[in-house]
């Protein structure tokens, strides 16, 4: 009885830390979000569909705290367009599954101060149907946010847009 007793526990348990182990991989706590609050310098590089070529231009971008733990305020400013400048949000779900309504699919550690967080969802770019990825790797002294697009009946990943910022 005592053996059954052990190895119903140890299932338990293995089966309690895999569910947390996955669960944890697929959602975003705030505190990681934390280390954006601040001052950035960088730039953005889109791909232009006119010409199909990519250009890149100088962006600065300030990042505070929102309404609450769960919200982040994101003000860019274009030093060569300011007509450009734009404020934005970013908003986690409360249980961290979603950035923005967005699936959370990845979330790691890629070194002791630095995380990659991958969300994807189905949309339009250039007024066709889409798969779209956003790449956030977040670091002490760099920030990217990728967005990456695969229309569809396509296999091909193509980039969208990148902001790398440097602090």
């Amino acid at each position: 009885m005592k053996n059954i007793i052990t190895t119903i526990l140890s299932i338990s348990l293995s089966i309690l830390l895999f569910t947390s182990i996955s669960f944890g991989q697929n959602t975003v706590q705030p505190e990681i979000l934390e280390h954006t609050i601040g001052e950035w310098k960088g730039s953005l590089t889109y791909l232009d569909y006119q010409t199909n070529e990519p250009y890149t231009m100088p962006v600065n971008l300030r990042i505070e705290n929102g309404k609450n733990r769960y919200q982040f305020k994101l003000f860019l400013e274009f030093p060569d367009e300011p007509s450009a400048n734009s404020t934005d949000k970013i908003k986690l779900s409360k249980d961290g599954t979603k950035i923005n309504k967005t699936d959370v699919i990845s979330n790691k550690k890629i070194s002791e101060e630095e995380f990659e967080i991958i969300t994807e969802y189905s949309g339009n770019d250039n007024n066709e149907k889409a798969k779209i990825r956003v790449i956030y790797t977040i670091g002490k002294t760099e920030l990217n946010i990728r967005k990456e697009v695969k229309f569809e009946n396509t296999e091909k990943w193509i980039l969208r847009n990148e902001y790398n910022y440097k602090r």
